[in-house]
């Protein structure tokens, strides 16, 4: 992990299958939550994000997708009405840890128990960590990126494509130590968002463009979900130099009028490292 990484940024997210299908029905106004193990301290009064002790770690727990309408929140806060809820809070799961404060290097979590998934007054699922999340301060040196999209005429941005061609970048992973095992990398984009699945977001507010936006993708122009963890899969356990080939292309909207000028944004990326 970085030792200057920002907080509500994630650390590690992993998922785990619970189970093929979950039906039931609820009669009447039904709370449905996350009750959290009282060890790990205080619940939060709403929202999905529960603080584990004083490790300035947070944990966030996904129902299917990790977005923000599936988000498994504090117990009480949703309820569901007289209906079938197959398969809400099952299938598979999303666990994210967040950085909410200062972290120290080798900070152990893990096991513990998390806590119990309930509808009403029924525990649906006993969520368990049972393995460890080691925290460590090493981490490659990234370098700011900045891209040059380069000049375009109307037909290259409207044409049969939709979009411009590609323009192929970097992102520099430099003097990695050796040690870490596996790198992920996610993408937060600093604009709105237009699609977060598809990497399409917004240009900024000081643009004179109009009617296009810009989908960041990864090396072979397969577009990359905004928010999500990306496995590196090039990387050596030895350590080293390496790099993160992605690219980018401005996308016509089509339900808006094409107006040309500057077209800039700008996203964020953060590192795992484990």
């Amino acid at each position: 992990m970085p030792a200057d990484l920002e907080n509500d940024r994630t650390v590690y997210e992993g998922s785990h299958i619970a189970r093929e299908t979950n039906n039931m029905t609820c009669s009447g106004i039904t709370p449905i939550g996350l009750i959290i193990n009282p060890a790990l301290g205080p619940a939060p009064a709403s929202g999905y994000t529960f603080p584990i002790k004083n490790s300035g770690l947070a944990l966030q727990i996904f129902s299917s997708y990790a977005e923000p309408k599936y988000t498994i929140n504090v117990f009480g806060e949703r309820t569901i009405g007289n209906t079938n809820v197959s398969p809400t809070y099952g299938v598979r799961f999303i666990y994210r840890f967040v950085k909410i404060g200062t972290i120290k290097h080798g900070t152990v979590i893990g096991p513990f128990t998390v806590g119990a998934i309930k509808y009403g007054t029924m525990i649906s699922h006993n969520v368990t960590m049972t393995g460890s999340l080691i925290i460590s301060a090493s981490s490659c040196k990234t370098p700011d990126v900045s891209v040059n999209m380069g000049d375009y005429v109307a037909s290259e941005v409207t044409g049969s494509r939709g979009q411009t061609y590609p323009v192929n970048f970097d992102i520099a992973l430099n003097a990695c130590p050796e040690g870490i095992n596996r790198v992920t990398y996610s993408l937060q984009a600093n604009t709105p968002v237009i699609d977060s699945e598809s990497g399409l977001v917004a240009l900024d507010g000081a643009s004179g463009a109009k009617g296009v936006g810009l989908r960041i993708m990864d090396g072979d122009g397969t577009p990359l979900a905004l928010d999500k963890a990306h496995a590196f899969s090039a990387y050596d356990v030895q350590g080293g130099d390496f790099k993160i080939p992605l690219s980018a292309a401005y996308i016509h909207l089509e339900d808006q009028p094409l107006e040309f000028g500057t077209a800039n944004t700008s996203m964020t990326f953060t590192m795992s490292y484990l």
